[in-house]
């Protein structure tokens, strides 16, 4: 009697869990139900005869089996994306999925326009587009899952390999009737002991405002969080506190009765990179993603849009 072979949509229910770090964030992640992906990995398990993930309220441990089939799981859909490629090279055009992973805290600025131009050039590409926090943003691409993926540096990671976009700061959000609503920065020590509506608190962008504030020995005290732009320029709007975003985030509709200001003492800067991993060469799609990427943030400096990704429209 055959045994039921493992399918591919079973590995990847397996790997997102295990990226996820849980089964709701993974049904999340794949827009499918919990259940659905509770079943796979019940069926999994019981194909192979091995109990390969121990779950529990605050974590998904995986048991001895379950990280050796980890490596297997991951090895097995990077060969499946090179094969698929590979097949695919004798064709004029570009076809096929691609996945990216993008940060959700500039996204909806920085990014619509990239896929507009990709799109447009590569319309046969089925582009796959996640948000993601940084957290789990590099287990994706360790684990296959995302391509090619833009991350907030820095990192410490070795395995992946990264290609530089631009740099950001962080801004104060003001209404325009605040006292500060009339200048054009302002020191953090001056509004230290404000109230402030920050980002979700897994964005990455937080930690710059921890390790900013703790260089005054303070905390944020923050009033409210979100991870929606709109939502946080409201709050700022109707009192609740002060925003400290990207100043990429700093323009567009929202805007609207709100000033921005740049923060000093210290600067909050960052960089964005285009992220792939090390071990794996990039699809012709992949490839096509990264110089359309790279080629809108130089026409953006070029343009006179700033340094970076925000520049300093607005301050």
């Amino acid at each position: 009697m055959i045994s039921p072979q493992v399918t591919f949509r079973e590995l990847n229910h397996f790997l997102a869990v295990v990226c996820q770090g849980g089964f709701v964030k993974a049904s999340e992640a794949l827009h499918i139900s919990q259940p659905s992906i509770s079943q796979s990995i019940q069926t999994l398990e019981a194909k192979l005869g091995a109990r390969l993930i121990i779950r529990s309220k605050k974590a998904v441990i995986l048991t001895e089996k379950g990280e050796i089939f980890r490596r297997y799981a991951e090895r097995t859909l990077r060969e499946e994306i090179v094969l698929r490629e590979t097949l695919s090279t004798e064709r004029e055009s570009l076809e096929g999925p691609l996945r990216v992973t993008v940060p959700p805290a500039i996204s909806s600025i920085c990014f619509p326009g990239i896929i507009e131009s990709f799109c447009s050039q590569y319309p046969g590409v089925m582009l796959e587009i996640d948000e993601c926090p940084s957290d789990r943003l590099i287990p994706r691409l360790r684990g296959g899952q995302t391509e090619i993926a833009a991350l907030i540096l820095p990192i410490s990671e070795k395995d992946l390999h990264l290609y530089p976009l631009g740099r950001d700061h962080l801004c104060l959000v003001v209404p325009d009737q605040h006292p500060l609503g009339a200048s054009r920065s302002c020191r953090l020590a001056d509004i230290v002991a404000e109230r402030v509506v920050l980002l979700r608190e897994d964005f990455k962008i937080n930690s710059f405002i921890a390790q900013a504030y703790a260089e005054h020995g303070a905390v944020p005290k923050a009033a409210g969080r979100t991870g929606d732009i709109y939502l946080l320029m409201a709050m700022v709007r109707a009192g609740v506190g002060l925003g400290i975003v990207p100043s990429a985030l700093c323009r567009g509709g929202w805007m609207e009765g709100l000033k921005a200001l740049h923060l000093l003492s210290p600067t909050m800067g960052f960089e964005l990179a285009l992220a792939t991993r090390r071990d794996h060469v990039l699809s012709r799609a992949g490839e096509a993603w990264r110089e359309v990427c790279i080629d809108h943030f130089t026409r953006s400096i070029l343009a006179g849009e700033g340094p970076g990704i925000g520049g300093q429209s607005g301050i």
